[in-house]
């Protein structure tokens, strides 16, 4: 109970904002109604003041109505369509897990998944270099215990695909990263490794490591991997919905929090539509109801 009105509240701008739009069209059509049929015998009201009051009452009646149809609205509401982009392809924004393939509209065709990982492009999950609990480690170690690949064929799979990009990555001394891999791609990079005929991961090059093993991104950077990433989706995504996380929500040290990050992707994606040539599905993680709004981007 808690939790859902602590829902409510994060989506209260949208409440209120739909239930004031429900309540100003419940009245005008009662106006309309009013040409035609008295509606003042209903109330049965003798004096002004009791007319007033059942006027008063009614329309509290109707604005908690109101209210509780968008509150229950936005507890049940899993995915919400933000607007429109080339070819009839759309841009969602939803709640779930980024690797279940139900976040498309179609499971039975093929999706792209972005999942943001460090620059170097690293396989080993071993809570040090790379946490489990990052997106990072979780889909790795869903590889490895799916048997799709090993560590080490994983990292052929990756370095085929960016060796085939004519990439120049600059070597990290070991003193400043002293495990993993120390070839260190721009950011921005995309390494393409399919699973199956209906499963294409595209690993994002976003974070750098620093002497302890700790990953940072800067705005700037952020904001050049978002752009090189619609560029390759454009013309690698074969126009196959793009599944993306918030990219570096809750991780990466990244200069904002889930919140403005979504509402950055928004209007990145807004302001580059003729880029964007598939659907595109931004999920929000499941245990992020209650903290990230997703109704008042409407």
């Amino acid at each position: 109970m808690a939790d859902a009105l602590k829902r409510i509240w994060l989506n209260r701008k949208y409440v209120m904002q739909s239930a004031a739009g429900g309540l100003g069209g419940t009245f005008a059509v009662l106006g309309f109604i009013a040409l035609f049929i008295p509606l003042d015998g209903y109330l049965k009201c003798e004096t002004l003041l009791q007319r007033i009051m059942a006027s008063i009452l009614l329309l509290g009646a109707v604005c908690v109505f109101w209210l509780l149809i968008f509150s229950v609205y936005v507890l049940h509401k899993h995915r919400i369509t933000l607007f429109s982009v080339s070819d009839g392809h759309n841009v969602y924004v939803q709640y779930g897990n980024v690797l279940n393939k139900k976040e498309v509209l179609k499971p039975q065709e093929r999706r792209n998944i972005v999942v943001p990982v460090n620059r170097c492009f690293d396989t080993l999950v071993d809570d040090d270099l790379v946490s489990a609990n990052t997106l990072h480690g979780k889909t790795m170690k869903k590889l490895y215990a799916k048997r799709y690949f090993t560590q080490e064929t994983l990292e052929s799979a990756i370095q085929e695909s960016l060796q085939g990009q004519n990439l120049q990555p600059e070597t990290v001394p070991l003193e400043e990263k002293p495990k993993g891999n120390r070839k260190r791609y721009p950011v921005g990079t995309v390494a393409q490794v399919s699973i199956s005929d209906t499963c294409t991961f595209f690993f994002l090059a976003l974070s750098t490591f620093d002497r302890e093993l700790h990953a940072h991104t800067s705005e700037e950077d952020y904001v050049l991997s978002l752009c090189r990433l619609f560029r390759f989706c454009n013309v690698r995504s074969q126009r196959y919905p793009v599944v993306m996380p918030l990219i570096g929500g809750g991780g990466s040290n990244v200069w904002a929090d889930e919140r403005e990050i979504l509402e950055y992707i928004v209007k990145f994606l807004s302001l580059n539509r003729l880029l964007i040539n598939c659907d595109v599905h931004i999920v929000v993680r499941e245990s992020g109801r209650s903290k990230v709004a997703i109704a008042d981007l409407l």
